[in-house]
């Protein structure tokens, strides 16, 4: 509501009191009778009622009332009114003038209302064009704040958003960090009409992800919701901006580092192969002997170990194509998982393998390649962040529509924030980056060959025992 100061209250009445002095010297000069000159008084209260409001008219109604009866009612230039029909038509005159003063102010205000939510929808779609027009490579927060003070004309607004823990400030706003948190936290809006201050939690649906106040305003509640919707889908929409970028940045990321995965492998190849041919001719022919016989076959050896990561290499940058076609086949699962502890004999170095196989379907439809590629994978990951010398446990269980495989190693644990985190392609666990060699897609490799057969793939792990990474498949039979 907009208040008057009293000087120009004070004016209007003087005037108005001065325009029925004038208006009453004048019927009266003309011969006016009492009826006459109620009709041209009442006009004029009407009309200072529609121009100024109640109050004025209201205190000009009670002097045009002394004037009438001072000068048009018998016994006339004294405050007495002799004739009942005198009172009569002074009270109706009084009635009827409160009356069109009362409607005149509530068209008045209705007015006044309709002309400030004009004005409060047009600056709110000024706020929605320079809202299209924000950078969204920058911190929003303070973008918004900015925008809502000049758009809305506001002394100052605070944005916090509870996702990020960013608040942003504009302008002068007379509260505490805390109570803006407070709103958040206790999901309460508060109006505070003395202060003029407004209080908004931001919500997405019904998940509460911020607050936001403006301070200094004459807006309606309605101008402020609006305000604080708007500012919720503006964060929600920068939120996925930031998403969608992170995502197209990390997949052409991964398509670089996958050619370059790919390259290093073919070009390993070549050497490689002339190495192990080599070698393998030198130990054919059989004329070597000693220490010399056992240099040559170390060289075999490992050789055929950087082959096999080579060929590794390979198959991890065909598992980045998103048309990754398996052939499946029927694999007996003990088979396997035998054949994974032998490829990986030289990484287990003589660890214990403790092997508990308890499901009755000992066979499944899969592809052996693939699969023995991510066992192979899980018991390299024992190894290297298990303790040394620590027994590896592989288990085979059944449940009613797949097959669970884990692999547990002792002496490691993963928390809970990162267990996630280290099927990302490229991540590393921050408590073994520095004291474990590795690349980072072991377990993005699990991931993508487990999901490629319609199974999951997870992780398990307490302080006490141990990790234990899942892979499932699904219970098909070749009958199936």
């Amino acid at each position: 509501m907009i208040s008057m100061p009293i000087s120009d209250v004070v004016r209007r009445i003087a005037v108005g009191s001065a325009a029925l002095l004038l208006l009453t010297f004048l019927a009266f000069r003309a011969g006016f009778n009492l009826s006459s000159a109620t009709s041209a008084h009442l006009f004029l209260v009407a009309a200072i009622a529609l121009r100024w409001g109640f109050l004025e008219a209201s205190i000009v109604s009670l002097l045009s009332v002394a004037c009438l009866d001072f000068f048009f009612t018998h016994p006339l230039f004294v405050f007495t009114v002799s004739d009942m029909h005198d009172w009569v038509a002074l009270g109706t005159f009084e009635a009827a003038a409160l009356f069109i003063s009362t409607l005149s102010n509530q068209v008045r205000r209705h007015a006044r209302e309709s002309e400030m939510r004009q004005v409060q929808l047009q600056r709110l779609y000024e706020l929605s064009e320079h809202i299209l027009l924000l950078d969204w490579s920058q911190e929003v927060e303070q973008q918004l704040v900015d925008l809502i003070r000049v758009s809305l004309r506001v002394r100052g607004v605070a944005l916090w958003n509870a996702s990020s823990l960013h608040m942003g400030k504009a302008g002068e706003c007379d509260i505490a960090d805390d109570e803006v948190h407070a709103a958040y936290y206790m999901n309460a809006n508060k109006d505070e009409s003395n202060l003029e201050m407004s209080l908004r939690v931001l919500r997405m649906g019904a998940r509460p992800f911020g607050a936001l106040c403006l301070c200094g305003h004459s807006l309606d509640a309605a101008t402020v919701n609006a305000t604080a919707s708007l500012v919720a889908i503006t964060i929600e929409r920068a939120r996925s901006f930031s998403a969608e970028s992170n995502a197209e940045a990390a997949k052409k990321s991964e398509q670089l580092r996958s050619a370059i995965l790919d390259g290093l492998a073919h070009d390993f190849k070549s050497p490689l192969t002339a190495i192990l041919a080599s070698s393998s001719g030198l130990l054919a022919m059989n004329t070597l002997a000693g220490t010399e016989k056992r240099l040559v076959s170390l060289i075999n050896r490992q050789a055929g170990h950087i082959s096999d990561l080579a060929i590794h290499l390979l198959r991890t940058a065909k598992l980045d194509t998103d048309d990754l076609k398996i052939s499946r086949e029927e694999v007996d699962l003990a088979q396997l998982i035998q054949d994974s502890i032998e490829t990986s004999s030289y990484e287990l170095d003589g660890r214990a393998i403790e092997i508990r196989f308890s499901a009755q379907l000992n066979s499944v439809q899969a592809d052996r390649k693939l699969l023995q590629m991510a066992l192979v994978q899980l018991l390299d990951n024992a190894v290297k962040y298990g303790s040394p010398g620590s027994s590896i446990a592989i288990e085979v269980r059944e449940e009613r529509t797949e097959l669970l495989i884990t692999v547990r190693n002792q002496g490691s644990f993963i928390p809970i924030d990162e267990r996630e985190k280290i099927f990302q392609r490229f991540y590393r666990y921050s408590g073994s980056a520095r004291t474990t060699s590795g690349t980072g897609i072991g377990l993005s490799v699990v991931r993508r060959i487990t999901e490629a057969h319609h199974g999951r793939a997870w992780v398990n792990s307490d302080p006490v025992d141990g990790t234990a990474f899942v892979i499932t498949l699904p219970r098909i039979t070749s009958e199936a």
